[in-house]
């Protein structure tokens, strides 16, 4: 009997970094509006993400709804982790342009 393997799409591999990419420059820009308290930005960036990868799905090789709704909110959450850290080690270490 030959075993046959599940393997995830390489194609996501390319799309949730640009998904990350694409959450945090949304949500960065929404937070910049004033749209939403700074306190619901984990909200805000999985929502958003959510939103960006149902919209990924007309892409090539895109995965089916769930991959993407997983793919979207990991990335929002992802990637606004890392923009928050990355901006406040700077405010916290004195390593910002100023």
């Amino acid at each position: 009997m030959m075993e046959q393997t599940i393997e995830f799409g390489k194609e996501m591999y390319i799309y949730i970094p640009l998904l990350v990419a694409a959450t945090t420059a949304t949500v960065e820009m929404l937070k910049k509006t004033g749209w939403f308290k700074t306190q619901h930005l984990p909200v805000v960036s999985f929502i958003v993400g959510i939103l960006l990868g149902l919209a990924a799905m007309v892409l090539p090789g895109a995965g089916s709804i769930g991959v993407m709704l997983w793919a979207g909110g990991t990335a929002g959450l992802g990637g606004t982790w890392a923009y928050e850290f990355v901006t406040n080690r700077a405010k916290k270490y004195g390593e910002d342009d100023k």
